[in-house]
């Protein structure tokens, strides 16, 4: 069985089965937890209450795994501007045009994930991430199995713009002859690679620094997403989740500034509204934000987060631009407002 090395062309699904004759192919005074002080109105086609789809979108990049079934959920819809920007820019990447063309004879594809492992090296993360790949083509069924190699430079660290999150590196394609075959060699495709085990994150669904949050799979992920990096004071983390160009956005160094006096924060949400339009989607998130401050005290904000899409499938010349906050209305909360009712009236 030819192991296809996946570096470059090589390294891309569609361009791996071409080569087997297979194609598949704030400010700092209040801490507010908000750089966005002046609202502005932004005109929003008719809405109605969110409803998670039955197979929602998934854009996760808040562990390897994720990272990995975004991308297959990617090119399972056709989306293959996105699909191009989980890999990690280099010299050796095709250009997505030679990228997306590798996929033309796929109709469909999922993936099933192993054991991921993992090291640490010197402010660098990288995983190792076994995986099946089951592809329906023009041609028949297809079976793969396969190593992916992820990397991420420490958040923390990641000290100005543009943010470069948890991305695929390299990776490692064979086919296989059946799915059965194909799993039964998951694990030990990724050899000792996947050995130590590398957790990224605590486990649990809150937004404070032991966990690590980077999901832009809709308006309530990415807001809890994007206090996440508040929290773990991932600046320049949190600025990539607005809008490049968005009017309320500050320069970087006064919106990292805005939370000079912010020692943490929590966070409610609740569901908010989805508009879609003309090929755009629009997100309403309300929510309340409560900062406690280094000094000890404790401020509360309210408000509604605009976040905007758009079309995955429309977008097709790089670099994809993901969803991302476009305004925000947030205002300081008078002293013993009902949290509850706080939320209730956010998203007028």
């Amino acid at each position: 069985m030819k192991v296809q090395t996946v570096r470059a062309v090589a390294i891309l699904l569609g361009v791996v089965v071409a080569a087997c004759s297979v194609p598949i192919g704030g400010s700092g005074a209040s801490s507010a937890p908000t750089t966005s002080p002046t609202p502005s109105a932004v005109t929003q086609p008719s809405a109605s209450p969110s409803v998670a789809p039955v197979t929602a979108y998934l854009d996760d990049r808040g562990s390897a795994e994720e990272v990995i079934r975004s991308y297959y959920d990617a090119i399972g819809r056709r989306q293959y501007l996105r699909a191009y920007s989980y890999w990690e820019p280099s010299t050796t990447l095709p250009t997505f045009d030679v990228f997306a063309k590798g996929f033309d004879s796929t109709t469909a594809v999922q993936v099933e994930l192993g054991t991921v492992g993992g090291s640490p090296g010197a402010g660098q993360l990288y995983w190792s991430v076994p995986a099946v790949v089951l592809a329906t083509t023009t041609a028949g069924p297809q079976a793969f199995v396969g190593c992916y190699a992820v990397h991420l430079a420490r958040p923390e660290i990641q000290a100005a713009p543009p943010f470069k999150p948890m991305a695929i590196q390299a990776g490692q394609l064979q086919s296989a002859a059946t799915a059965t075959a194909a799993r039964a060699a998951m694990p030990s495709v990724c050899g000792s690679a996947n050995a130590t085990p590398l957790p990224w994150g605590a486990s649990g669904t809150g937004i404070d620094a032991a966990r690590y949050l980077d999901d832009r799979s809709a308006g309530e992920e990415e807001i809890r997403s994007y206090y996440n990096a508040v929290n773990r004071k991932e600046y320049s983390r949190a600025y990539s989740y607005w809008e490049l160009g968005a009017s309320q956005l500050a320069p970087f160094d006064a919106f990292a500034s805005g939370y000079a006096n912010t020692k943490s924060v929590t966070l409610a949400t609740k569901p908010g509204t989805i508009g879609a339009g003309a090929g755009q989607t629009y997100y309403t998130v309300p929510a309340v934000v409560t900062a406690s401050n280094t000094d000890g005290s404790t401020t509360v904000f309210a408000g509604c987060y605009t976040l905007h899409l758009g079309s995955p499938n429309a977008q097709a010349t790089p670099p994809f631009q993901p969803l991302g906050i476009q305004s925000a209305r947030i205002s300081q909360a008078a002293s013993g407002a009902n949290a509850s009712d706080l939320l209730n009236s956010a998203c007028p």
